[in-house]
């Protein structure tokens, strides 16, 4: 019954993380692809958009904002979302495997 019990909580915490990595890990895509369009706009036009942030629409101000997180916060947040997205994966692949109760194994 308790084996039962922590095979559940193995494969709901497995799964948490797999979600929790790849959620983060579409949400540096859309970052990326937000400071490529950032980083393709003339130079004179990301000036004028800085300066009118505030009159800006949100899809322009959360472009703006992508485009000045550091790119080693983008490095390190990539290899955060693998890593919990294999550590996920093994946790969810690896319940199967724990030992079945049923006491001693017989000799015959």
């Amino acid at each position: 019954m308790i084996l039962r019990f922590v095979r559940w909580w193995v494969v709901l915490a497995g799964g948490v993380l797999l979600g929790a990595g790849l959620c983060l890990h579409g949400q540096l895509v859309v970052a990326g692809a937000l400071r490529e369009e950032v980083q393709g706009t003339f130079f004179l036009w990301r000036g004028v958009g800085q300066l009118t942030f505030i009159f800006q629409d949100e899809v322009t101000q959360t472009a703006l904002w992508m485009n000045e997180i550091p790119p080693p916060v983008m490095r390190e947040s990539n290899a955060a979302s693998w890593a919990l997205i294999v550590v996920g994966a093994l946790l969810a692949l690896a319940s199967p495997l724990l030992r079945r109760g049923g006491g001693a194994p017989s000799r015959r």
